[in-house]
C-alpha cells in the first residue's frame, strides 16, 4: 500500500491495475460549505474610473456600494479629506495611498480638483441586497504606490477583459483582508436566504416604489406580521429597509446611466413625483440626486 500526504495527513492510496492503466482511491476532504457559499457569491463591479480634475464637498453622505478610492497624485497641500463619521478619523487623501469606504457607511468628504484617483465602486453580495460590507464599522486605508500604480495601468489598458479580471481580483483579494478575522453571520443568513428566494428575487427583478411588504409576505403564503418577524430573525434586517435598500441599488444606478434625468429615474421607479424620490433618495445617502448624479458623471 502506498501513501500520500493530502491536506497536512498521510493518507492511504489504494490501487490495482487492469488492462487499462492503474485506477486510484484516495481520501477526498470536499468543502460542501464552501460551495453552498459560492451559489449565492456575487461581486458586481459598478464603477471603474481614472479621475482628473473632479471636486467633492459633501459633510455627510453615503453610498449603496463600496468605493475603493487609490489616490495617484496630489498637490502636497492636503485639502483633500475623507471622514469616518463612526470613529472620528480625519485621513488626508495623500499620493499612493488607498481608501476604502464601506457601502451605507456615512462619511465626510473633501475632494479638490487637484487630486488625481482611480475610483472603484462596487457590491460584493452573498445574496440580493446584502452586502457583505453592511454595518462595517470603519473605513480602511493603506499605503502601496506599486499597487496605486497597478491599478491606473490596468484601467488604461485596451484590454478590457484582462483588466476586469483584474480589477475583480484585486477586490477580493482586499476584502478577504478587511474582513479578517471578524465573525460575520454571513454563512447562516446565506442558508435562512433560501427560504426567501421568491421575494427577494422578484425585489431584484421587479421591485419599484410600490412594492409593499405584503405583497412580498403574500408571495410566500404568509400574513405581514409573521414575514416581517421571521425575516428580521433570519435576516438581520427588517424587510422595508431590505425594500429601500434594494430601491436605492436601483435608482443609483438608472442615476448614472447616460442621458438619464431624475425626473425619468422618479417615473421608471413608480414615485408618485419627483419631489417624494429626490426626499427618499437624500434620505438614504445624505445628499440629493442631482448632486449624486453630477458628481458620478464628472468620474
Amino acid at each position: 500500500m502506498r501513501y500520500i500526504v493530502y491536506n497536512r495527513w498521510t493518507v492511504p492510496v489504494f490501487e490495482w491495475t487492469n488492462l487499462f492503466g492503474v485506477y486510484l482511491f484516495m481520501a477526498v476532504d470536499r468543502k460542501n460549505h464552501l460551495l453552498g457559499l459560492s451559489a449565492f457569491f456575487r461581486l458586481r463591479l459598478v464603477h471603474a474610473a481614472i479621475v482628473d480634475g473632479f471636486e467633492c464637498h459633501a459633510p455627510r453622505a453615503s453610498m449603496a456600494v463600496n468605493r475603493l478610492l487609490m489616490v495617484s497624485g496630489d498637490d502636497g497641500r492636503g485639502e483633500s479629506v475623507l471622514r469616518d463619521l463612526s470613529t472620528g478619523r480625519e485621513m488626508v487623501m495623500r499620493a499612493n495611498h488607498y481608501y476604502f469606504i464601506p457601502c451605507d457607511h456615512v462619511v465626510g468628504l473633501d475632494i479638490v480638483p487637484s487630486l488625481r484617483f482611480q475610483s472603484l465602486q462596487f457590491n460584493l453580495d452573498l445574496f440580493y441586497g446584502f452586502d457583505i460590507f453592511v454595518g462595517r464599522g470603519r473605513c480602511e486605508t493603506s499605503e502601496d504606490p506599486a499597487l496605486v500604480a497597478e491599478v491606473r495601468d490596468w484601467l488604461d489598458r485596451e484590454d478590457e477583459l484582462g483588466s476586469l479580471c483584474r480589477v475583480e481580483g484585486l477586490l477580493f483579494r482586499l476584502s478577504a483582508e478587511w474582513l479578517g478575522d471578524q465573525p460575520v453571520d454571513i454563512q447562516r443568513r446565506a442558508v435562512a436566504s433560501r427560504k426567501y428566494g421568491q421575494a427577494l428575487d422578484h425585489a431584484r427583478r421587479f421591485g419599484d416604489a410600490t412594492t409593499t411588504v405584503e405583497e412580498l409576505a403574500d408571495m410566500l403564503g404568509m400574513r405581514p406580521d409573521v414575514f416581517s418577524r421571521k425575516f428580521v430573525a433570519d435576516l438581520g434586517v427588517t424587510p422595508r429597509d431590505f425594500l429601500a435598500n434594494a430601491l436605492m441599488r436601483k435608482a443609483s444606478q438608472l442615476l448614472m446611466t447616460p442621458g438619464a434625468t431624475v425626473r425619468s429615474v422618479a417615473g421608471e421607479l413608480k414615485f408618485s413625483s419627483e419631489y417624494y424620490f429626490s426626499r427618499f433618495f437624500k434620505r438614504l445617502s445624505g445628499q440629493p440626486p442631482t448632486l449624486f448624479q453630477r458628481q458620478h458623471r464628472a468620474r
